[in-house]
């Protein structure tokens, strides 16, 4: 593990625990700084304070999520149920943000391989907001302007296929996900569950700060290179790492939602 993957972990640290050990996010980072040289080269020294969230969680620009005016969204724009895409961590990688209309807490997310992670639930002042790569895990279906085959089906608009509702369900090969599990895998081939964005709050405003679970990037970006750079002009361009996320209705970006 080199240093500068130990120092993205210790940001991680001060992001994501600080509220339940009750301590100031600076002055935790401070205090894991003096022993990050030290403990670089032993993961189970991070291992046990991230509680296994080691290698699942990165941290990239914590980026303010914006309406199209280009003012900050926040709780009340987020309808319950409604299907919103924004796109983090990169301006082309597509993010869904969901009110789910209740509480949603945190689990720990199992892998097929037997390892996991804590994902801790929902934001908001109902705990009800949460966020997903809207890559599917299985192929990397995603939402383009044209059509979305990877879509939230609401509680009063299950799934023909699969009869689910409250789920994000992929039609391209029937993969069904939990939003209010962290993304788990429900039904279908998919093997790893959604990459979750981790959110934050600060003063009334929403901010994505990272990606917690195996992401579908590097995959992402090698077999739609092709549209990436049509549509972004360079492959450079598309992994551009965004500070801004316009968030939008789905039916506003996409022309066509797929749904089985």
């Amino acid at each position: 593990m080199g240093k500068e993957h130990v120092q993205r972990h210790v940001l991680i640290i001060g992001t994501d625990i600080d509220r339940s050990i009750g301590m100031n996010r600076r002055d935790f980072i401070k205090t894991c700084g003096t022993v990050a040289v030290a403990s670089f080269l032993d993961a189970s020294f991070f291992s046990n304070v991230l509680a296994n969230q080691e290698g699942f969680l990165k941290l990239y620009n914590k980026a303010l999520l914006i309406k199209e005016d280009g003012s900050p969204i926040t709780e009340k724009d987020i309808l319950p149920h409604k299907e919103y895409l924004f796109f983090y961590p990169f301006t082309s990688t597509p993010c869904f943000l969901l009110n789910l209309g209740e509480e949603v807490k945190g689990v720990e997310v199992k892998l097929s391989d037997g390892k996991t992670y804590l994902w801790k639930g929902g934001v908001g002042s109902k705990k009800s907001i949460v966020a997903y790569s809207a890559i599917c895990s299985h192929q990397w279906s995603y939402p383009t302007k044209e059509y979305a085959f990877i879509n939230y089906y609401p509680p009063d608009k299950p799934s023909g296929t699969t009869k689910k509702a409250g789920v994000i369900q992929c039609c391209a090969h029937l993969s069904v996900f939990d939003p209010k599990a962290g993304g788990k895998v429900l039904e279908g081939p998919a093997e790893l569950p959604l990459a979750s964005v981790v959110l934050e709050e600060d003063g009334g405003k929403l901010f994505a700060v990272g990606i917690l679970g195996k992401d579908q990037f590097d995959a992402f970006f090698e077999n739609y290179k092709t549209d990436l750079r049509k549509q972004y002009g360079s492959s450079a361009k598309a992994k551009e790492l965004v500070d801004k996320c316009i968030v939008l209705e789905v039916e506003k970006y996409v022309k066509e939602t797929i749904r089985c």
